[in-house]
């Protein structure tokens, strides 16, 4: 199907759909506006509503008040009341620099109106979609796909839109299952996991049941990358210091093929060379060759030399039968846990360390 939102995958784009769908208030049709109805109807409901609504008027808009409400929703009632639905749309980021509380500050002003904070999302969610202030729904995919199926119209617009989220939907579906097969993936199926965020994503946070640590994301060069930190220094002004594991993609030296992997680094966000730098990363590279005599089972791969802010401890490829998604994941979990028993035991880092796994 040749669907207009394959190539406006864009957070703008999002917004312009909702604002279509309530804008049927001002139809003709009485499907269409119906369907607008039915929508906030619906909305409503899932954010705790339990009153059935006698709409006049519905009146949508973005980039509204000061903290640039994504999507702002007027709802005018027969009484002359009034409902607002206040949208924070996300794609695949998340919420950052407290715009969600300065939603809420912005809307102030509105205190004789019931107000329906919500966190839209139709993406991945990560760790922190879920954490959001008391105010606010989240409606993800699988949400807004239920409400659709109850009030479907026909359109061609809305048939696009619904389709792309389905095809969301099985691509989240994909990953899941290609990431719990206990096998070597092919070319393909190894890019439909790690060139996607959420598929990086879904690895460490299998992960995170053995490692109990926050999962950062990112992108270098256009290409995403996934952490789960197991020791950090956070109390040094301006600096970090820090042990990770990290989901990526590189040339394998030993293959010379561009492949993913996991690997365990050693990060500092400063470039200044301390000897305590020097002296923990050797160690720290010296107990990671020794634990890997107990592991058999994995296949380690070859590290980069040592820099400056990021030195490679250890490295898992993804090209062999031994390092299956499963297996990575399970003896990862343990053999993370052995090393930071032995950093603590000799003293291998700075005192002051938080550490991510409790550690006899």
């Amino acid at each position: 199907m040749n669907n207009i939102f394959d190539f406006a995958p864009k957070e703008l784009v999002q917004d312009a759909f909702l604002c279509w769908c309530f804008n049927f208030d001002k139809s003709n049709n009485i499907l269409e506006k119906d369907f607008s109805y039915k929508l906030v109807q619906e909305i409503y409901n899932y954010c705790g509503g339990s009153k059935k609504l006698s709409i006049r008027k519905i009146k949508p808009s973005t980039q509204q008040r000061a903290s640039k409400i994504d999507v702002l929703v007027e709802i005018l009632l027969i009484d002359d009341k009034k409902i607002y639905f206040i949208f924070e749309n996300k794609l695949e980021t998340s919420h950052h620099s407290n715009q969600l509380i300065r939603h809420i500050e912005a809307m102030k002003n509105e205190d004789e109106s019931e107000k329906k904070y919500i966190y839209f999302k139709i993406g991945n969610l990560y760790d922190e979609d879920n954490e959001l202030p008391k105010e606010y729904t989240l409606i993800d995919r699988k949400a807004i796909l239920n409400i659709f199926n109850k009030i479907r119209i026909k359109n061609e617009i809305f048939d696009s839109y619904y389709n792309f989220l389905l095809k969301i939907e099985e691509k989240d579906n994909l990953e899941m299952r290609l990431i719990g097969e206990n096998r070597q993936l092919t070319k393909y199926e190894l890019e439909v996991i790690f060139l996607s965020q959420s598929g990086q994503y879904k690895i460490l946070k299998k992960l995170q049941n053995e490692i109990e640590s926050k999962i950062t994301t990112g992108t270098s060069f256009g290409r995403p990358w996934t952490n789960i930190s197991i020791l950090s220094i956070e109390n040094i002004p301006n600096h970090w210091f820090g042990i990770f594991w990290r989901v990526d993609w590189r040339i394998n030296k030993n293959t010379k093929i561009y492949t993913p992997y996991i690997c365990l680094r050693y990060y500092k966000t400063t470039l200044d060379k301390t000897e305590g730098d020097k002296i923990y990363f050797e160690s720290m590279r010296k107990i990671f060759n020794e634990l890997i005599l107990k592991y058999p089972n994995l296949e380690f791969g070859q590290v980069h030399n040592a820099g400056n802010k990021e030195r490679e401890i250890g490295i898992l490829f993804f090209d062999n039968e031994k390092n299956t998604i499963p297996r990575v994941i399970s003896e990862i979990g343990k053999f993370t846990k052995e090393f930071l028993q032995r950093v603590k035991e000799e003293k291998m880092y700075y005192s002051c360390a938080r550490y991510c796994m409790n550690v006899d």
